[in-house]
């Protein structure tokens, strides 16, 4: 089967794109879901924007079509990160590029095609990671349909891996909505929750600390209040975006100790901490970070400590997973770029004996989610972000729906 037509179309992401740096500056002004503030990071225009990217259609010689489509992260232009994706400023390698590349192409080899998306150059760079996400999507369900198959089993096929049977375990993202955000998250019975948006040190942690102390401690006393059956124990994880780290002025001693009465205050549940720190270089993320888990080893800490800034590519969750300074790594997808790219770095965090939480961003699409489900099914994370957006039902509903489908195909 081969490639006969590509169309592109303008996508609307399932959030926004914040400039980071302003947000954790303290220099944003919120009303509601309103920002208002000077933009830090290049390629902003405002410091909230609708997130926006680009969807693929390709025509197939037997007058069938697949689609993918890629958006920017919420956090666009941070820690390394690619820009805010704008589809006119990318018509033109589209058109000169990408478009002569996929005419005419079989179909059929998915990881061969995955693999020169990859290579594909612009002007000595590679294609933004929401193109490179997109036609990657756009090619697995064109494979799938070429081999008569599931996507999951597309991928699996691809790295030589087996198809999982264990449940999809899902995290879901509260952003500010934090109390709602629980009570939808317990009715549903997520794996893992809230995530809890935790960037300001003033409004969101608290000075020191005492304002997630007080939401663990909510938390903890809603599971009683409704009413769980004992069997059901999500694991307790909160995203700093590196707000514990400047509360204690990255004082290694200092923030050890709250993490481990953080830990005191979900236990008997387990906690996952995501970002505790948030440094300027990818090199003193890694020594942070590894110093802080040796540290809670030390103090007979069980925390999950969970890495997401600066391991934006394939190579960077290589180089975390070897590092030993993380427990679990966030394998961002549309960051890595082609889906593939995604389900390798899954693999290479088994390899290095590194969990692996296939996270995304709440800015993603509901063909996005999907495709996370196959890929989760096809190289077995530990866990998996539940998207787009943040208002939990939704992206439950289209992740968990999308699973009994997949998981009814494959019998």
């Amino acid at each position: 089967m081969r490639i006969t037509g590509v169309r592109v179309v303008p996508v609307v992401g399932g959030w926004y794109c914040d400039d980071k740096a302003a947000l954790t500056a303290g220099q944003v002004e919120t009303d509601h879901h309103l920002a208002r503030g000077r933009p830090r990071t290049a390629g902003f225009t405002a410091v909230r924007e609708v997130g926006r990217g680009v969807g693929i259609i390709l025509q197939l010689d037997d007058g069938s079509t697949a689609y993918g489509d890629g958006a920017s992260v919420t956090y666009a232009g941070a820690a390394g990160r690619d820009p805010p994706f704008r589809l006119d400023e990318h018509a033109a390698e589209f058109q000169e590029l990408v478009v002569p590349w996929l005419m005419g192409r079989e179909v059929s080899d998915f990881s061969e095609m995955a693999d020169g998306i990859e290579e594909l150059r612009w002007r000595d760079s590679r294609l933004h990671t929401a193109l490179r996400y997109a036609i990657s999507q756009a090619l697995l369900e064109a494979s799938a349909a070429a081999l008569a198959c599931t996507k999951a089993e597309v991928l699996a096929r691809s790295l030589g891996a087996e198809i999982t049977r264990s449940p999809v375990r899902l995290v879901v993202q509260s952003g500010t909505d934090r109390y709602n955000a629980v009570d939808k998250a317990i009715y549903h019975r997520v794996d893992v929750f809230p995530h809890g948006l935790i960037q300001s040190v003033d409004q969101d942690l608290g000075p020191t600390g005492e304002k997630l102390l007080e939401y663990a401690r909510w938390i903890a006393s809603r599971l009683a209040e409704h009413k769980v059956e004992p069997e059901y124990r999500p694991s307790i994880h909160f995203d700093s975006y590196g707000a514990v780290g400047r509360a204690f002025s990255h004082d290694l001693n200092a923030i050890t100790g709250y993490l481990l009465r953080l830990e005191e205050t979900v236990s008997p549940l387990s906690l996952q901490i995501e970002s505790p720190v948030d440094m300027k270089s990818q090199q003193a993320q890694i020594e942070t970070l590894g110093s802080l888990r040796k540290s809670l080893a030390a103090r007979g800490s069980r925390v999950t400590l969970i890495v997401d800034e600066w391991c934006n590519t394939l190579e960077d969750v290589a180089l975390f997973a070897r590092s030993g300074a993380v427990d679990m790594i966030q394998v961002k997808m549309p960051d890595l770029g082609s889906i593939s790219q995604s389900a390798k770095a899954v693999l290479e965090c088994r390899r290095h004996g590194v969990n692996a939480y296939l996270g995304g961003s709440c800015n993603e699409t509901d063909p996005n989610a999907r495709n996370a489900v196959h890929l989760a099914v096809a190289t077995g994370p530990e866990q998996v972000l539940a998207r787009p957006g943040m208002g939990i039902d939704e992206a439950v509903s289209i992740m968990r729906n999308e699973e009994a489908r997949l998981r009814a195909t494959l019998g």
